[in-house]
């Protein structure tokens, strides 16, 4: 039997153990619950899109590979070989658009109501030098074609109902190796791009939300094929539909130093109403050359998977620089609502600016049939001559 003064020694031991333990197991759970907690969804998210060429079935109709006619080769608004055109030149930026920056960008597509950019030009830009050889895609973009990108103030501060009730906003001048789409976009929502690359490349979409959610989709593509890749919004992406910017450009492959790819792109959509392949498809604009004067007109039209409540024909002048498609709004047309499956169809006069021309159609559901929309160009192209 122990001696009285060690039992209270060892007493005195247990009841410190025993302290201890209840001030250090309470923190060690306390800990260990922390740890247990759902982290925040990553507001940055990679995916990767394969291309396919074959629609689905239900769409009634082959894969669309005509990729059309490349634009005449010109420096931006100087008469090119062989054109009529006869339009004055302008100087060029120098230098490349950042996030944030409003330099050297032009007025969004929006029925020519709201901007989407600053509605200035900042710069005066410098004319390149003819002398000096550029390799593809590495001159100095003209005055007002850099990608614009809004501030996130500007995101939340655009109501997903006034694209609703206005449409994607696409710039009135842009590059088509890389622009902006301003537009509306929810969680889990289907993307569907139609494009083709002239060269080894992908495309990337770079996709930001009015609540800073970001996603990055990386879309392969075998060159000079035309295809389409549809990948889907994460579930968590946002908790609703939500006021968004899309920018989609060629971007060289991994590793390389080369400039990216020409990119030509023929459909962008979002919703599960605007993409199957494209929702807006089978465009045709002819015949190839038109002259106003002589009363003649060209013949559009496209065909509709969906039902759209708002639709706009734009008319958009086109030009090859330095192995960029550049466009740039001319005129365009209202059009009646789409029901689903019907192809419209109409005439252009020409009677805007002469020189080649796109098509360019813009449809959209409004927010109360679920906010889908689509932009598509043609593969066609109309020169109009004076």
């Amino acid at each position: 039997m122990l001696p009285r003064s060690s039992m209270k020694s060892a007493g005195r031991r247990l009841f410190s153990t025993s302290a201890a333990l209840a001030m250090v197991l309470p923190f060690s759970c306390l800990v260990q619950a922390q740890r247990q907690q759902p982290h925040n969804p990553p507001t940055h998210i990679s995916v990767v899109a394969p291309t396919t060429q074959k629609p689905p079935a239900k769409e009634g109709h082959g894969p669309e590979t005509y990729t059309g006619r490349t634009p005449k080769e010109s420096a931006y608004r100087q008469t090119p070989k062989g054109s009529t055109g006869g339009l004055t030149s302008v100087g060029t930026t120098v230098g490349r658009a950042s996030t944030g920056s409003t330099n050297g960008n032009t007025k969004g597509s929006t029925d020519g109501n709201t901007k989407g950019s600053n509605g200035g030009q900042t710069s005066q830009g410098t004319r390149p030098n003819p002398t000096v050889q550029f390799p593809p895609r590495t001159m100095p973009l003209p005055l007002g074609f850099l990608p614009y990108f809004p501030n996130p103030s500007d995101l939340q501060s655009l109501p997903p109902q006034k694209l609703g009730d206005k449409g994607p906003q696409v710039q009135d001048k842009l590059d088509m190796t890389g622009f902006t789409v301003k537009c509306v976009v929810g969680p889990n929502w289907p993307i569907v791009l139609d494009f083709m690359l002239d060269s080894p490349g992908d495309v990337q979409m770079d996709i930001t939300a009015a609540d800073n959610s970001q996603l990055k989709a990386i879309i392969h593509n075998t060159p000079n094929r035309r295809a389409y890749a549809i990948f889907r919004m994460p579930p968590d992406f946002g908790t609703q539909l939500q006021t968004a910017v899309f920018y989609v450009h060629a971007v060289p492959l991994a590793g390389a130093s080369t400039p990216p790819p020409m990119l030509r792109t023929y459909g962008l959509g979002a919703g599960e109403r605007a993409v199957g392949s494209v929702a807006i498809d089978q465009l045709t604009f002819q015949p190839a050359t038109i002259h106003p004067q002589a009363k003649e007109v060209a013949n559009f039209g496209f065909h509709a998977h969906s039902a759209f409540d708002g639709v706009r024909a734009e008319f958009i002048i086109t030009s090859l620089y330095n192995g960029r498609i550049l466009v740039e709004k001319d005129q365009e047309k209202k059009l009646s609502p789409v029901p689903e499956g019907v192809r419209a169809s109409g005439t252009w006069e020409g009677n805007g600016k002469p020189g080649e021309h796109m098509l360019q159609i813009r449809a959209w559901r409004g927010l109360e049939n679920g906010g889908d929309w689509v932009v598509a160009w043609s593969p066609d192209i109309v020169d109009v001559v004076r």
